[in-house]
């Protein structure tokens, strides 16, 4: 029975609960059976071990070949690892950088700076975990769920390549997999039954086709849309979903995420968070439940995603079907932030985006897709090509290119303000962090 070797570095995170389960729901089904090693590393061994204890129940109760142990360092977690997942809190960059914005007295949106900051100050600790990597585990795929997943899985790709040119690194968002698992429960039809042809970049893509249980899902939405948004558990965060929708004739690939189209928040909307607060604590409640009982965390069917005792399941489904082909040679395709490679025609070849991609064995290789109309998503290949400079920044630690990452898409400060960050910036963590 073939064997893979999953090295889960973060792995005290919330999240191991949603892989655990979605790797061994994925084995349970798997037409050819194979094995999973999870080591799990993580700064804080108590947490690690409850998640340890947790995957020997799913293992237990599903009787699927799934071993799982704590690791004593990051160095035990990654030797012979194939799969290397990362799911980490820096809690000393995060406050390093607050001190940043702090000082220069203004902040910037998220959608394009705070990429910037995050890439560069997540930097030193990727370049570690690739070092480590090539040292103990060569060949084997680095995949990031840390935030912003598509620049640090460039940073790791650019440090991990070989003369083989092939992908070693990938980002995951959970933000496709949501949005499937909101069209599902709208739709009122099994995940499996939502298909999507997708492209952007991390938090910021394009429906580009929609089948529901091989009907055409726009035509469907059009139909159904005032019966689904009256559901008394329509998602307050999916209230871009139809504005963007009349718009555009398109959705967005994540359900969330609406930059830079303005939605406005309604008393209304925010009269709902009420009801969708608590999330962590569930997914608390429900480990300690399931480490009590000995059976694992189950949801009823149908219910929305976000009313799941798992952190994001259907991230976990991913996961497990990557594993599988890893193991396997079992042909996904499964939503990744990868090199383009010509998937979206009218994009750079070099940066990342995040397209329906095929993991097959050791192949990684982003689905063609054709264009991303430029009337539609021009600014998103703008944001492709800003964080392409940054990962190059990163290698380069030219003040220059950080420039011109924020000089690409100029709306997001001033130009002084740009100026400013970019001097800041550079100051704080290419002058010190990455310093040789």
């Amino acid at each position: 029975m073939d064997q893979v070797k999953l090295a889960y570095v973060g792995g005290g995170s919330l999240f191991v609960p949603s892989i655990v389960n979605g790797v061994g729901t994925v084995m349970k089904r798997a037409p050819t059976p194979f094995g999973v090693e999870f080591s799990l590393y993580d700064v804080r061994p108590e947490q690690a071990g409850r998640m340890q204890a947790y995957a020997e129940v799913v293992r237990n109760a599903w009787h699927v070949p799934l071993q799982a142990c704590v690791a004593s360092s990051r160095a035990e977690a990654l030797d012979g690892a194939d799969v290397v997942l990362v799911s980490v809190w820096l809690r000393e960059e995060h406050e390093r950088l607050e001190r940043l914005m702090e000082a220069l007295g203004f902040r910037l949106p998220a959608e394009g700076p705070e990429v910037a900051v995050w890439g560069v100050a997540s930097a030193p600790w990727t370049l570690a975990v690739a070092a480590d990597m090539r040292q103990y585990c060569p060949g084997a795929l680095f995949v990031t769920l840390m935030n912003p997943t598509d620049v640090i899985a460039g940073v790791a790709n650019a440090s991990l390549a070989d003369e083989s040119g092939g992908v070693r690194a990938a980002g995951l968002c959970v933000e496709v997999d949501g949005l499937r698992g909101a069209l599902a429960y709208y739709f009122r039809v099994p995940y499996e039954c939502i298909d999507l042809v997708h492209a952007g970049v991390n938090h910021d893509g394009w429906i580009l086709g929609l089948k529901v249980g091989g009907q055409d899902g726009y035509t469907l939405w059009q139909s159904r849309w005032e019966d689904l948004e009256r559901d008394p558990d329509y998602h307050p965060g999916n209230r871009s979903l139809r504005p963007i929708l009349d718009l555009t004739g398109h959705l967005r690939s994540s359900g969330y995420h609406h930059w830079p189209y303005q939605v406005p928040e309604t008393e209304q909307h925010r009269a709902l968070w009420d009801a969708w607060r608590g999330k962590r604590e569930a997914y608390t409640r429900a480990l300690d439940e399931a480490l009590e009982t000995g059976k694992p965390i189950a949801d009823p069917p149908g219910i929305h995603p976000e009313r799941s005792r798992l952190n994001y399941p259907y991230t976990g489904v991913t996961v497990g079907k990557l594993v599988q082909s890893v193991a396997t040679g079992q042909a996904n395709v499964i939503p990744l932030q990868v090199p383009n490679r010509g998937a979206v025609s009218n994009f750079p070849d070099q940066v990342i985006i995040e397209v329906p991609t095929l993991v097959q064995g050791r192949t990684v290789q982003a689905v063609p897709v054709g264009e991303l109309p430029e009337w539609l998503g021009g600014y998103t290949r703008l944001l492709a090509i800003q964080r392409r400079l940054i990962v190059e920044y990163v290698f380069d630690r030219q003040l220059t290119t950080l420039k011109r990452a924020l000089a690409t898409l100029p709306m997001f400060g001033t130009v002084q303000q740009l100026n400013r960050f970019a001097n800041a910036l550079h100051e704080e963590f290419v002058c010190t962090t990455l310093k040789a």
